[in-house]
């Protein structure tokens, strides 16, 4: 073969092992891009679920304090199952309506594993402002509306005292309405015995002295 032949060979040979090589690093870069694609697609998924799941909480009717961490794994779990998902809403749901009792706070975790809570009643302020302001320090802590629900408490415990100011004021006035008209319907008994009394008396002297006149 002369060497014209040969280095045509060559040639061909560089340039199929070329190709190959090229065919071979365009599916790995295919394969990853697909990958890199499917995984933000799934982030995209995961942040919209989390999104809807914060949504609803925040749409719940939460009466006072409250600290709400739950992990991605736990988002991930009730994204995937919703029978976890569904058990997990509902206990949060529960815990809304149980802070309207007049709860001191309300400290949620949520992870893969299930439900952990915490409730303080309102007696134990320092201690809730304390758990809370801990628990709601974590990046992952949900609270939105932090400050609005704190105000909207503490504006519910004011309403609350007033009312019941309100309703002792209320409740003493009546008492002493009750007071007064008993003692004035005693008083007019007491008048009305006495003035039977005089006249009873005065009838008694009347007839006595009209008797000493007859004879």
């Amino acid at each position: 073969m002369s060497i014209l032949g040969v280095n045509s060979a060559l040639a061909g040979a560089c340039q199929y092992t070329n190709k190959t090589q090229k065919t071979v690093t365009s599916g790995a870069d295919f394969a990853e891009r697909t990958a890199q694609a499917q995984e933000s697609l799934d982030a995209e998924k995961l942040e919209n679920f989390k999104k809807e799941i914060w949504n609803e909480i925040n749409s719940m009717p939460w009466g006072a304090n409250t600290s709400i961490q739950i992990t991605d794994g736990a988002f991930r779990k009730m994204m995937e199952d919703s029978e976890f998902k569904n058990k997990m809403m509902k206990i949060i749901r529960e815990d809304a309506i149980g802070s309207n009792k007049m709860c001191g706070g309300t400290l949620i975790n949520i992870d893969e594993n299930g439900y952990k809570g915490y409730s303080y009643m309102a007696d134990h302020a320092k201690e809730a402002g304390t758990a809370f302001s801990a628990h709601s320090k974590d990046k992952n802590a949900f609270y939105v509306k932090k400050a609005e629900k704190k105000r909207e408490y503490m504006k519910l415990l004011e309403e609350k005292r007033l009312k019941q100011e309100l309703a002792e004021r209320d409740l003493k006035a009546e008492l002493e309405r009750k007071r007064l008209n008993e003692k004035a319907i005693e008083q007019k008994r007491i008048s009305q015995a006495v003035s039977a009394g005089a006249n009873a008396a005065y009838e008694a002297n009347f007839l006595m002295a009209d008797s000493g006149l007859s004879e």
